[in-house]
C-alpha cells in the first residue's frame, strides 16, 4: 500500500540522520507543553479539497507533553502523552487519550522535522438523535458514547522562535475502530494541527 511505503521511507530517512547525532547530551530539564488547534476530516490522506485541508471545518483542540529517551545535539527520540477533543457536526464528539513514539531532527537553522507513531483510546459520542423501536413506536434514547481504538502516524515540523519554544505544524492520519460494525468498521481520519510547544514542567532527574 502507498501508506506503508511512506512509513518505510520515513524510517529509512530517520536511520540516515541518526548517525549524524552520535554524541548524546543531557535532555532538557523541563518537560514541554504542546497545545494545538486542529481541523479533522474523515478521509484518507490527500482526500481533502486542497490535499491536506478542506471545508467544512471540524474543529479540535489537543494538549500534551513528551518524555525523552535519547537526546543528541541535533536529534531526539521521545514519547508523548496527549489528550484531545474534536467535534464533527452531525456525526460525533470525540475525546482522545493517546501516546506517540517519535523521532525529531533539529537542523542548524530554526527548523525541526519529526515523525510519530501512536495509539490510544477514543471515546465517541454521537452528535445526532438516536431512536429505538419499543412496543411499535420509536423512542428517543440518550447515549453517553462508546469506547473506540485509535492508531496512526503523524508527520510534523516545528519552527523554533526562542530556545525551546516552537510553532508547530503537523499532519496526522489515524484510524478509529470499531466505528459502525455493520458497514464502516474502520473510519479513517486526518487532522491538520497548528500550535505551540514551550517548556513548562520540571523534569525529574534520574
Amino acid at each position: 500500500m502507498q501508506y506503508v511505503r511512506w512509513l518505510m521511507t520515513g524510517v529509512l530517512w530517520a536511520g540516515c540522520l541518526l548517525p549524524q547525532a552520535s554524541a548524546q547530551v543531557a535532555a532538557p530539564e523541563k518537560l514541554p507543553l504542546r497545545i494545538t488547534l486542529f481541523d479533522n476530516a474523515t478521509l484518507l490522506p490527500g482526500g481533502d479539497e486542497w490535499f491536506i485541508w478542506g471545508l467544512p471545518v471540524h474543529p479540535g483542540i489537543s494538549g500534551g507533553t513528551e518524555f525523552q529517551y535519547r537526546h543528541w545535539p541535533h536529534a531526539s527520540i521521545f514519547q508523548s502523552a496527549v489528550v484531545a477533543y474534536q467535534y464533527h457536526r452531525y456525526v460525533q464528539h470525540t475525546i482522545q487519550l493517546y501516546s506517540e513514539f517519535g523521532y525529531r531532527y533539529r537542523f542548524g537553522w530554526p527548523l525541526n522535522l519529526e515523525a510519530r507513531l501512536g495509539a490510544g483510546y477514543l471515546h465517541a459520542i454521537p452528535d445526532n438523535e438516536i431512536f429505538k423501536l419499543e412496543n411499535g413506536a420509536y423512542v428517543r434514547k440518550k447515549s453517553i458514547g462508546r469506547p473506540q481504538l485509535m492508531a496512526g502516524l503523524t508527520l510534523g515540523a516545528g519552527f523554533r522562535v526562542k530556545d525551546d519554544w516552537s510553532i508547530l505544524l503537523a499532519y496526522q492520519f489515524y484510524i478509529q475502530t470499531p466505528f459502525v460494525k455493520s458497514y464502516v468498521p474502520v473510519l479513517p481520519n486526518t487532522a491538520l494541527h497548528l500550535g505551540l510547544q514551550f517548556p513548562l514542567f520540571h523534569r525529574k532527574k534520574s
